[in-house]
C-alpha cells in the first residue's frame, strides 16, 4: 500500500496537470472533438488515482507517522498543484478575453447569436412586415429601423422566402444602439439566424431608414410582375427584393414612380416623369429594387418614391466641393478622376488647382485658378502655367502662398518638366535641370 500511494499521488498530479493543459488547449484554439478523447482520458485515470490514493492512505499508516520526508513531498506536490491551477487558469481566463482565443468567440456566439423561427415565410401573403413580425416577437425591435448597408430578400414565384440577408439596427427605449445582422436560409433551417449588438458605424440618417421599403411594397403591384416574369419563363426562377435606402440613378431604365410618402413628412413629392434623365444629372429617391439574380438579361424594376432630380450642374458642384474637402485633408495633391483637374491646398482658405480646358491625342492643356476662401470661389490666375505645352500634369504643390511647383508629362510619358512660380501661380518658369 505505502508503494501504491506514492506512485497514485504522482500520477495523480501529472494526470491533473495534463487535464488543466488539454482544457486551456481546447479554450485557447478549439478543436472540441479532438480534444474530447484526451480529456474523456483524463478524467477517467485521475479519477481512478484518486480513488487508490484515498484507498491506500487510509491503509498507510506511516501517513500520521510524522515523516518529515513525506510531509516535504506532500507539500511540494502542493505547490506544483497550486502553481499548474493558476498558470494554467490564467491562461483560460486570457483565452476569454474578446479576439484572444477560441473561447472568447464562442463566448460571443453564446452572447450574441439568437436563432429565431420564420413562421410568416411567404411574402406574397405576409409581405416583408411578416419577417419583422417574427423579429420583433422574439427580440423587441426598435420602434424605427434603419439599415446598415442593404435588406436583400429571395423567393420563389410561389412567394416562399428563400434567402435573407440584413443587417439593421435602431435606438431602443433607453436610447442604446441595437443591431441585427439576419442570415437565413430555406436550405438550411427554418430559423434566422441573428448577430445582435455587433458593431455598426451607421448613424440615422433619414436616407437610411426601413419604413420607406414597407411604403413602397404595399403602393406597388410588384407581385403581378413577379406573375408576369413567372409566365414568361419556363424554368422555375428565384427572384429577389433589394431596398438600399435613398439612391441616385443617371438613367431611366427601369424606374417606376410609386406614389407615396416615404419619408413621414405628411407631404407627398416627386414626379414621375424621368425625362429629365436625358439631359444628364441623377434621380434620387427611396427605391426598392425587384430582380432575377440569375438572369443579367431582364432588366430590374426599380420602384421609386418621392424622387428628386439633380441636375448636372448640381452634381458637378457637390464633387467639386467633395474634391475641395478632399484637398484640404491630404498634405499632397489631388485629381479628380472624373475630369482631371489637380488640386492642392496651403491651408483651409488657400488653393491651387489646374483645370483642363482642351485634351487632345493623350495631351491636355491647363489654366491655373486660385481660391482665398476655401474653395467657395475660384479664379483664374494663369491662362497658360506650362506656356504652351502640352501634356498631363503630374504634380502641383505651394509651400508657401508664392513659392510652388507644378510639373507635367509628355502624352508618351518619356519626359517630364518642372515649372516654378514665385508670385503664387501667376507666372512660371520652366527649372533647367543639368542634365535630360
Amino acid at each position: 500500500m505505502k508503494y501504491i500511494y506514492k506512485i497514485t499521488g504522482k500520477v495523480s498530479l501529472i494526470l491533473y496537470i495534463f487535464m488543466l493543459y488539454q482544457f486551456w488547449h481546447l479554450c485557447q484554439y478549439g478543436g472540441l472533438r479532438r480534444h474530447i478523447p484526451m480529456l474523456a482520458l483524463g478524467i477517467i485515470g485521475l479519477v481512478g488515482t484518486v480513488v487508490l490514493w484515498l484507498i491506500s492512505k487510509r491503509h498507510n499508516q506511516e501517513v500520521n507517522s510524522g515523516d518529515n520526508g513525506n510531509k516535504k513531498l506532500f507539500y511540494t506536490e502542493m505547490i506544483l498543484l497550486i502553481a499548474a491551477t493558476l498558470f494554467f487558469g490564467g491562461r483560460i481566463v486570457y483565452s476569454a478575453v474578446p479576439y484572444h482565443g477560441a473561447l472568447s468567440w464562442k463566448l460571443d456566439e453564446w452572447m450574441r447569436k439568437k436563432e429565431v423561427e420564420l413562421e410568416h415565410n411567404n411574402l406574397f401573403e405576409d409581405g416583408v412586415e411578416g419577417i419583422l413580425m417574427d423579429l420583433d416577437e422574439a427580440l423587441q425591435l426598435p420602434e424605427e429601423l434603419y439599415i446598415a448597408n442593404k435588406y436583400q430578400v429571395s423567393f420563389d414565384e410561389n412567394g416562399t422566402i428563400q434567402r435573407i440577408y440584413a443587417f439593421i439596427y435602431g435606438k431602443n427605449e433607453a436610447g442604446e444602439k441595437k443591431t441585427y445582422l439576419i442570415d437565413y436560409d430555406a436550405d438550411s433551417s427554418n430559423d434566422m439566424t441573428v448577430w445582435i449588438d455587433g458593431n455598426v458605424n451607421g448613424e440615422y440618417s433619414d436616407d437610411m431608414r426601413l419604413s420607406p421599403m414597407i411604403e413602397i411594397l404595399n403602393n406597388s403591384d410588384w407581385t403581378s410582375q413577379v406573375e408576369a416574369w413567372a409566365e414568361t419563363f419556363e424554368e422555375q426562377q428565384i427572384y429577389e427584393i433589394l431596398y438600399m435606402g435613398r439612391r441616385s440613378f443617371s438613367s431611366e431604365e427601369g424606374l417606376q414612380y410609386i406614389s407615396g410618402d416615404a419619408d413621414g413628412d405628411g407631404t407627398e413629392t416627386g414626379t414621375g416623369n424621368f425625362t429629365q434623365l436625358r439631359s444628364g444629372g441623377e434621380i434620387v429617391g427611396f427605391e426598392v429594387s425587384l430582380h432575377i439574380p440569375d438572369l443579367n438579361s431582364v432588366t430590374p424594376v426599380r420602384y421609386i418614391m418621392e424622387p428628386e432630380y439633380v441636375s448636372q450642374q448640381e452634381l458637378k458642384q457637390e464633387n467639386t466641393m467633395q474634391q475641395v474637402e478632399d484637398a484640404k485633408d491630404t498634405e499632397s495633391w489631388t485629381v479628380d478622376q472624373s475630369d482631371g483637374t489637380m488640386y492642392f491646398f496651403l491651408d483651409e482658405n488657400n488653393g491651387w488647382r489646374l483645370v483642363i480646358t482642351d485634351a487632345a491625342a493623350g495631351s491636355r492643356f491647363y489654366v491655373m485658378e486660385k481660391t482665398m476662401d476655401g474653395g467657395s470661389t475660384w479664379e483664374c490666375i494663369n491662362d497658360d502655367p506650362f506656356s504652351g505645352q502640352l501634356g498631363v500634369a503630374e504634380g502641383l504643390i505651394f509651400y508657401d502662398e508664392n513659392f510652388g511647383v507644378a510639373g507635367i508629362t509628355g502624352a508618351s510619358q518619356s519626359y517630364s518638366r518642372l515649372y516654378v512660380t514665385r508670385d503664387g501661380g501667376r507666372t512660371f518658369e520652366e527649372m533647367k535641370l543639368p542634365m535630360d
